[in-house]
C-alpha cells in the first residue's frame, strides 16, 4: 500500500519549496547584475561544463527541452561571451558547441555556489541521511531521464 492523498500531497509541496527556495536563492545572488542568467541558461553552462563539447541538439535532448528554447539560452550565452560555437569540419550544418574562458569562470562560480547553497540547505540532516537524500533525488532524477 502506498502513502496516503495527504503524504503525497506533502511531498509535492516540499518539491515545491525546495524550487522555489533555489529560485530565491538565484535571483537574490543576481540583484546586483544588470542581466543576470536565468535557470536554464545556468543549466545549460551546467550541462555544457560537464559534457562538452556538443551540439544543440545533443544540449536539447540532454537537458529534455525543445531545440527552440535551447537555441535561444545558447544564442545569448553566445552574445555574453560564454558560449563558443565551432563549425563542425564535416557536416558543415553541425555547430560545435563548449564554453569559453568566461564560460568556464561562470560555471565554476555557479558549481561552487550550489554547492555551499546545498551544504546549507542540507546542514540540519546527518550524513547519512544527506547521503540518502541525494541517492533518492538521483533516482528520481534517473528516472526522469535527467543523467547529467
Amino acid at each position: 500500500m502506498g502513502l496516503s492523498d495527504k503524504e503525497y500531497l506533502q511531498i509535492n509541496q516540499a518539491i515545491f519549496s525546495l524550487a522555489n527556495a533555489y529560485d530565491k536563492r538565484l535571483l537574490q545572488e543576481s540583484k546586483d547584475e544588470e542581466d543576470p542568467l536565468s535557470v536554464s541558461e545556468r543549466g545549460v553552462l551546467l550541462v555544457l561544463g560537464q559534457k562538452q563539447p556538443m551540439n544543440q541538439r545533443q544540449l536539447a535532448d540532454v537537458m529534455q527541452l525543445s531545440p527552440g528554447p535551447v537555441s535561444q539560452y545558447v544564442q545569448r550565452l553566445v552574445l555574453r561571451g560564454l558560449i563558443e560555437k565551432e563549425q563542425d569540419q564535416k557536416d558543415r550544418r553541425n555547430w560545435w558547441l563548449q564554453l569559453s574562458p568566461l564560460g568556464e569562470k561562470t560555471y565554476r562560480y555557479t558549481v561552487e555556489g550550489s554547492v555551499l547553497y546545498t551544504q546549507g540547505l542540507v546542514s540540519n540532516l546527518s550524513v547519512e541521511q544527506q547521503s540518502k537524500f541525494k541517492d533518492i533525488l538521483l533516482q528520481i532524477s534517473h528516472h526522469l531521464g535527467y543523467d547529467w
